[in-house]
């Protein structure tokens, strides 16, 4: 059996736990700044905590072998928890593959949550994690508000995003200010309260199905496939491997995958791989025929067509408003 690093953590040590974490893989913490460099993994991170109740934190991981990595509840305030899972690479036998580990988690403090981060990988990701009170100092009373009321649920709770431009704009602002020489502390306060006001307007005013009282190896699971086997979109996934991998039929992997991601396994790696044709658009200078090359379109009219019936327009539109300057 493939050798296994576990690591239990809580919502309430943050820092604590980046402080633990150096010392039992050799690493330094100090303060602000993680490196740990062994003969199996590379782990840097940057973290900083904002008004002692805010923290923002930007990590980059290589590891050769699993890392799991327990998020256990306890009794102290109720922390919100945001991780934004951003981009990288695997790598094996010599070959170096693109993923995709898009989306953005928001759960609270309540909620047992395990993740096994993928090995043999290389990707970022951003974290914002906040108490109760603290969000509570910068909004407005509303007694109507489903945000707040939610917050202030201290059953455990999961809820998914899909990782929007917008929110992926502030994202790579952050990432782009980690250089210390150049760096601006205010940008990581100010860009992830942005990131925090757009997910409350999304969670206020679209209609959002919240899951309560998920089982831990439920979600354990299920991120584990979205991370590992629906990051490929060079590769649509076959239902039947998976259904063998995961040890359930088809119907009871697409039933409780949509309880969590709410779509069924095939429909959401979908949807992802058309977000990530715009993405392709927005944030590189590929032409679409290469896009379409690199993400296994079948050729530029049927990337165009799923496009089109994803976001009503063509993306030669979208590509012609970013080349001439008139994208929004």
């Amino acid at each position: 059996m493939e050798d296994k690093y576990t690591f239990e953590t809580s919502e309430h040590t943050v820092h604590g736990s980046y402080e633990k974490f150096a010392k039992d893989l050799k690493g330094t913490w100090d303060g602000e700044e993680l490196n740990i460099d062994t003969g199996w993994c590379t782990y840097k991170g940057h973290s900083f905590c904002f008004l002692e109740e805010m923290y923002v934190g930007i990590f980059e991981l290589n590891s050769k072998k699993p890392i799991t990595v327990k998020y256990e509840p306890d009794d102290g305030k109720t922390y919100i928890s945001i991780r934004i899972g951003f981009t990288g690479s695997f790598f094996s036998k010599g070959d170096t593959k693109k993923f995709h580990n898009l989306g953005v988690f928001i759960y609270n403090s309540s909620q047992q949550f395990e993740i096994e981060l993928p090995h043999g990988a290389k990707y970022e990701y951003v974290t914002i994690r906040f108490s109760v009170d603290f969000f509570n100092k910068f909004t407005r009373e509303n007694a109507n508000s489903k945000i707040k009321a939610l917050f202030q649920n201290n059953t455990p709770w999961f809820h998914y995003l899909p990782l929007d431009v917008e929110i992926e704009n502030f994202v790579r602002t952050i990432i782009a200010n980690v250089d210390k020489d150049k760096r601006r502390d205010i940008y990581f306060f100010s860009k992830a309260l942005d990131i925090v006001g757009i997910i409350q307007e999304k969670l206020e005013y679209e209609s959002t199905n919240v899951k309560k009282n998920i089982h831990p190896e439920d979600l354990k699971a299920m991120m584990q496939l979205k991370d590992e086997y629906l990051s490929d979109f060079t590769e649509q996934p076959n239902l039947s491997e998976l259904s063998d991998e995961f040890g359930m039929s088809i119907s009871k992997l697409n039933r409780i995958f949509k309880s969590i991601f709410d779509q069924p396994i095939l429909q959401f790696y979908k949807q992802q791989k058309v977000e990530e044709v715009y993405r392709q658009i927005i944030y590189t200078d590929k032409s679409l025929t290469e896009i379409s090359m690199d993400l296994n379109f079948s050729d530029n009219a049927h990337m165009s067509n799923v496009f089109k019936k994803y976001y009503g327009y063509a993306p030669s539109e979208l590509k012609d408003k970013k080349d001439t300057g008139k994208l929004k």
